[in-house]
């Protein structure tokens, strides 16, 4: 028997999207969101299986909007909609899929979490496991999905200022926590990057920084000037010594910042993170989704979206459909593509 965690280009039985629906953190309650994410669907449920989760009180609302082909729409609570690190990890087992359920706690706890109240995140889990009817594993260390990504060939690319946080799992030394990686995700080589994108209020995941396109190859969020470029170049130099091909993808220019008219949609109160007029959001590229055979890439509205897509659709060279998707109405909500998304591979048992 052999357990894999497969590359997220590989074959899936399904993608799996949580609708938002917050009015505290998302704009107009998360209706402008699902418009994204209903492109996002159009795409998807051509190659595969598409499974949303809703609220009780939006399920009826999102069985109207999203009345397509290959979509199931699951009524689970949920205390916000970032699937990327609220839904299992998945894994294959002898061919089969199977589930990891690493601990959650809204990226920070109470030290520099997002949200105060993540109850009904933490068993998200189990509910969908339970829906899947496959065999899980629950792991007692806080993990997000967005804070690390595979080659599939057992190399993880992760970064420190996320899983060296305090929020997280501070009793943990760092060799620990490799320890950790390496056994519960069968990986045989963890590649720590110091920083991922500045003012990413997920303490910096590496999924808006650095991801693999093959397994020999990888995308970086770069930019030419400040922080940011400290940051990709340390991140450059790490991955060049240790043999990587690395793609540089820009960074949009100037900072997008949340508009006044984005602000004023959102309620302001105690239990989430505020999202303020002039606050830089994480813009980055690199926060793309892909299945075997499509690429759902971020667009802000800015003069690199075009660039973006040049560079990924030159390096796939056609094998993969590279769908633009406007994607600003995430973003706002301190997350992009990737993050609201998780891919289930396909498996035997699926």
């Amino acid at each position: 028997m052999s357990v894999r965690y497969p590359y997220e280009g590989d074959s899936h039985y399904a993608t799996i999207i949580m609708l938002p629906y917050r009015e505290d953190i998302w704009i107009n309650s998360g209706k402008d969101a699902w418009d994204a994410i209903y492109q996002m669907a159009l795409v998807i449920t051509r190659y595969e299986k598409l499974i949303l989760l809703a609220m009780p009180k939006i399920y009826e609302e999102a069985k109207n909007k999203f009345n397509l082909e290959n979509v199931i729409i699951l009524p689970i609570e949920y205390n916000d909609a970032w699937a990327r690190d609220i839904c299992p990890i998945y894994l294959l087992d002898d061919k089969k899929t199977v589930a990891i359920n690493f601990d959650f706690n809204a990226w920070g706890g109470q030290i520099d979490g997002l949200y105060k109240d993540y109850s009904l995140d933490v068993l998200v889990k189990e509910k969908i496991n339970s829906f899947l009817k496959i065999n899980s594993k629950k792991i007692p260390f806080i993990l997000e999905g967005g804070s690390i990504n595979t080659n599939g060939e057992g190399v993880l690319l992760t970064t420190e200022a996320c899983l060296l946080s305090k929020g997280r799992n501070p009793k943990y030394t760092k060799e620990e926590i490799e320890n950790i990686l390496k056994e519960k995700l069968c990986q045989k080589e963890i590649i720590w990057l110091p920083h991922g994108i500045v003012d990413d209020e997920t303490n910096e995941h590496v999924d808006n920084m650095a991801v693999f396109l093959d397994n020999k190859t990888i995308l970086l969020a770069w930019s030419d000037n400040g922080l940011q470029h400290e940051y990709s170049k340390s991140a450059l130099e790490i991955l060049e010594a240790k043999g990587y091909i690395v793609i540089k993808m820009p960074v949009p220019s100037p900072d997008l910042l949340i508009t006044n008219d984005e602000a004023s949609k959102i309620v302001i109160n105690t239990d989430a993170k505020n999202r303020l007029v002039g606050t830089k959001m994480a813009a980055s590229y690199v926060n793309f989704y892909q299945g075997k055979n499509y690429i759902l890439l971020p667009q802000f509205g800015c003069k690199e979206d075009e660039l973006a897509y040049k560079i990924l659709n030159d390096f796939y060279k056609g094998k993969k459909e590279i769908c633009r998707i406007s994607s600003r109405a995430i973003l706002v909500s301190g997350g992009n593509i990737h993050c609201i998304t998780m891919q289930i591979p396909k498996g035997e048992n699926l």
